[in-house]
């Protein structure tokens, strides 16, 4: 028995074997059992355990700190080779190019919402100014309305007073209007109520058709001006991606990439029209076929140097679309300020037929517009960070309309 008991407490301590038990118990505490157990012959007296159980709380130290330490080694050796690995080092800087490409998408993208802007603003005052004609014009409607009102009840009065009129008592009545009726000249009571409740029923129509449009154009007024907030938003918001990737360039490599793309020599290519004029102002001027054309050519020409500022039309900023607009009223002619709703003035020519004065169109939905000078070139507002100048066609026009 003795030796079964000390069996299986040995495997106990083997099974529970370790520093922890070794700390748990102490040096005194192991001395004083071994001692014990020597004095009885290796059995331990009652009541005392040669190992004791464990507290739990230690145990749940114990194993946190085994699963902790378990944690730290895959750590450091997943930091080890994060580090070590040639993937892990900083992003080489954006190439030039590249950035001139994001660059142009941006900003291509913030001239269609500035387009998206002007247009909406241009549609805006059209229905602010249906808006003020209606309401002049409900006014008028409802003193008539008023007035109907009125003549009618007159007329059931009179009605009423007289009674049924036959044809034989107007006849015989000593009443003028009776004898002018029976002429032809006025028609009867019954016939003039039936007149003037046509006439009431026709203008509360109106009014009411007035008052439904008022409505329409109220409601339409405020979803543009929804829209232009957004269109604002999203112009504003592109152009300041567009800086964030230049930001990422040196300033030589900036100035490469930050370039308007009609700056460079024209292609003489088929596809970016070529004649109709010298190329600059004085021979666009003398090429001109029109009064109009002649003075807008003037009026942009004399605008070089100004900073382009989208939504702007002078006298110290443009965009493209307020440039023309401003440089036709010079001549004569009134555009509105969309290079959109221009591309649907005068009349629309091809690119072999181009003409110094004529407008050219560029974008799909048309975002921008210039005035085509003759060989390839022409005065346009740019884009924001440049200026009004004479550039080349760098592209073949969408569209293109003669006006004046």
């Amino acid at each position: 028995m003795r030796s079964a008991a000390h069996n299986s407490e040995t495997r106990d301590n083997v099974r529970d074997s370790g520093t922890d038990t070794l700390t748990e118990i102490g040096p005194e505490r192991s001395n004083r059992s071994a001692n014990s157990l020597g004095s009885t012959g290796g059995t331990a007296p009652r009541g005392i355990s040669f190992f004791r159980r464990r507290n739990p709380a230690n145990l749940l130290r114990l194993t946190g700190w085994r699963r902790f330490a378990g944690l730290l080694v895959p750590l450091a050796l997943a930091g080890s080779a994060v580090l070590a690995s040639p993937t892990a080092s900083a992003a080489p800087n954006p190439s030039v190019s590249s950035v001139k490409k994001k660059v142009e998408k941006l900003r291509s993208e913030a001239d269609t919402a500035a387009e998206d802007y002007v247009e909406t603003r241009e549609k805006l005052k059209s229905t602010k100014i249906k808006l003020k004609a209606a309401k002049k014009n409900v006014g008028k409607q409802e003193d008539r309305v008023t007035a109907l009102k009125k003549q009618v009840g007159l007329l059931a009065a009179e009605s009423y007073k007289r009674g049924e009129l036959s044809t034989l008592s107007l006849l015989l009545s000593d009443d003028p209007e009776a004898l002018l009726a029976q002429s032809g000249y006025l028609p009867s009571l019954a016939e003039r109520q039936s007149g003037a409740l046509n006439n009431l029923a026709d203008a509360q129509t109106a009014l009411l058709d007035t008052q439904k449009s008022m409505e329409k154009q109220v409601k339409t007024i405020q979803a543009s001006q929804v829209k232009m907030k957004k269109s604002k938003e999203t112009a504003e918001k592109k152009l300041a991606a567009a800086e964030a990737e230049l930001s990422t360039l040196e300033a030589a490599e900036r100035a490469a990439a930050d370039v308007d793309p009609s700056g460079g020599a024209s292609s003489g290519s088929g596809s970016v029209p070529t004649g109709g004029g010298g190329g600059d102002c004085a021979s666009g001027i003398a090429a001109a076929p029109s009064s109009a054309a002649k003075a807008a050519i003037q009026f942009a020409c004399n605008q070089r140097g100004l900073p382009y500022v989208w939504a702007a039309d002078g006298p110290s900023s443009y965009d493209c679309s307020g440039l023309t607009m401003k440089a036709y009223a010079a001549g004569g002619v009134s555009l509105p300020h969309s290079s959109r709703m221009q591309a649907g003035y005068g009349t629309s020519i091809s690119n072999s037929a181009l003409q110094a004065g004529d407008l050219v169109f560029f974008g799909s939905p048309i975002n921008h517009v210039g005035i085509y000078l003759g060989n390839g070139m022409m005065v346009h507002a740019p884009q924001t960070g440049d200026v009004v100048k004479v550039a080349t066609v760098w592209t073949t026009p969408t569209a293109a309309v003669r006006l004046g």
